[in-house]
Formats: structure tokens, sequence, C-alpha cells
């Protein structure tokens, strides 16, 4: 997504919840609430209780970062033990554990857990979801704290579908939860947040593709992972150039699931996902030749492409949004990506 195509987009875009949100400010109808939003308890299902109970998402992670830590020890890994790891991820963790296992028997990862802090919507349609936050150590001893979600697909079935690990320096996010210590889950056009959970993405792109000069600039704060990605693609492509080469990366919203919940401050938190596409192309012949970049060596089957390489990332985000007319950025605090396909030709 670049261009004025996308600016004009999220300018309406922008421009028309702002203009809904200020009619209903000024004495008209007030903005739509849903379920999920209010966590009003007067309804049916309030008073029924949460359709996902804390302690159901308790036993539901423990049951995923249990099967992992037993498939992640066992070694050699069969096909049978890469199957299974797989079937328990879905969107852009199963992108990621797809691409993890791509060219390497032994490639998954070993960690070891921690203690999670459930964080569970109280009320929500499905497919149903919470968030945890945990510790993750890894083989070498390093501990990050990781933020998961997990997801409900169909009756029984829980599956991992995202991780994100906090930059450093990020605090873990500061989720508002009531008496019972459920959260709120928001719309994805929540109106109450200086961004909605659903342009979260997109903005995000656009920052990482124009940085300081582009659309959302001002929005989102400044980093390595918003405009620094537009200092690093501005920075290559001299150098590309120099070797008669073609250089262009750009960001796209995934159609990965987008969750949020409320924060303390009356933000939010949101988990969603990015996808970047990295193009180098060789403009006349002979050039130099394009070698396939190191972090995606194990998903080509050659080292290198005569006439266009294609790179494509899957990047899982968490952001806090302030409340709306904060007049404060969003800031990312959380990130897990990689390499998940490769096209040469």
């Amino acid at each position: 997504m670049r261009g004025r195509g996308r600016r004009g987009l999220l300018a309406l875009t922008l421009v028309l919840v702002t203009v809904t949100a200020a009619c209903s400010d000024s004495g008209g109808s007030a903005p739509r609430r849903s379920l999920a939003a209010t966590g009003a308890a007067s309804t049916p299902a309030a008073l029924a209780g949460p359709p996902v109970t804390q302690a159901q998402a308790g036993r539901a992670l423990a049951g995923l970062l249990g099967a992992e830590g037993v498939l992640g020890s066992a070694g050699p890994h069969l096909d049978a033990d890469r199957r299974n790891v797989l079937a328990q991820t879905r969107d852009a963790q199963e992108a990621l554990t797809s691409a993890a296992f791509n060219g390497s028997a032994d490639a998954f990862p070993r960690y070891t857990w921690g203690s999670p802090r459930l964080l569970v919507p109280r009320e929500q349609r499905a497919p149903f979801w919470f968030a945890a936050i945990v510790d993750r150590e890894d083989e070498a001893g390093k501990v990050r704290t990781a933020i998961l979600t997990v997801t409900k697909y169909g009756e029984r079935s829980w599956y991992l579908s995202s991780t994100s690990l906090l930059e450093p320096g990020a605090r873990a996010p500061e989720v508002a939860t009531d008496a019972q210590g459920y959260a709120t889950a928001l719309d994805d056009d929540d109106p109450t947040t200086a961004i909605s959970p659903r342009l979260m993405a997109p903005l995000h792109a656009t920052s990482a593709e124009e940085g300081t000069a582009g659309f959302a600039a001002g929005l989102i704060e400044k980093g390595p992972h918003t405009t620094g990605y537009a200092e690093e693609i501005a920075g290559r492509r001299p150098k590309y150039k120099t070797d008669c080469l073609g250089y262009d990366s750009i960001f796209g919203a995934s159609n990965y699931p987008v969750h949020a919940l409320r924060t303390v401050d009356g933000g939010a938190v949101v988990m969603y996902s990015l996808v970047r596409t990295t193009t180098v192309t060789s403009k006349i012949e002979p050039c130099a030749e394009i070698r396939v970049p190191p972090n995606a060596e194990k998903l080509a089957s050659e080292p290198g492409a005569r006439k266009e390489l294609r790179t494509v990332e899957t990047q899982q985000y968490v952001s806090t949004v302030p409340a709306k007319n904060s007049r404060r950025p969003a800031r990312v605090i959380g990130y897990l990506g990689g390499v998940t396909k490769v096209f040469a030709n």
C-alpha cells in the first residue's frame, strides 16, 4: 500500500470517523457502542456469565504451552511433531511457525514459560479469544516478556494466534479489568480512542513506508518499527542503484484478526499484523547478482535470482493507543516477525 491512493483513503476514513464522533458529541444521537465495548451488566449474556471464563482460558493456554514444551524438547523432530505444532497455531503465528520449520527438522525453538497474566474479555462474540502476558526464556537463558493472543475456532479447539515480544524498555500494557478481573474488548471502530483498532495497521504501514513526511506523521511515535523502516528503505535504494538494481519495500495490513482491549487510561492496547514485501529487481543485463538475504536463505531454493527477488515478512505487533483527544501518539511496544515466503526468478 503506497502513494496517493492509500493516503487519500486513510484521510477520507479518518475524516468520516472524526465527523461521526463530532456529530455525536454535539447533541446528536449517541455513538453506537457494542456489547463488547460497553461491558453492560444488564444483558442476558452478561447475566449468564462470560463466554470464556478465566479458568477456561488458563487451561487452554497451559495446554498449548505445555504441548509446545514437550514437542520442542523432542529430538530429532519427526514429521508428526511438526504437524502437531502447526496444528496448534493459526493466523500470523501459523505462518511464522511454518517458516521456522522450513528447511530444518530441528528449527523449532525451545522455550520455558513463566506464570501468565490472563486478559480475558468479559463480553465478546465468536470467534472467542483472550490475551496473556507471560515471560519467555530461551535456551540461552535470555528472558523476554511475550504478549500472546489465543483464539477459539470451532467448538473446543484453541489456537495460538499471535506472539509479540515487548521492545527493550517497554512496559506491559496496563489493561483495565473489572472487580472479577475481566477485561473489556473493543470494537474495530471504537470511537473513544485516538486511533480505532481497525486503522492501527494501515496507519502503521504508512508510517513505515513514508516516515516523518507521511500522512501518519505525529499519529504514531517514531521508532525502529515505524519511521525507522522508512529511513532504512531510503538508505538502501542508492546502494542498490549503484549496482543497477531496483529496490522497494512496501507494508500493508494483513488479513489476520485485530484484537483490542481497554487500558486503564481510557485508551487501548491493539494486537495486529502487517505484511512487508521487499523486491529487488535487475534493471539491465548484465547486472549485479541478486543475492538472497541471510534471513531468507532457508526458504529459498536457490542462493540468488537473475531478474527479481521478492521476500515477504509476516510481522506481529502490539501497540498502545491513547484515549481520544489526548494529543499523544500511539506507540509500538511489542514485535515479533520474520520472512515467511521467498520468490525468485
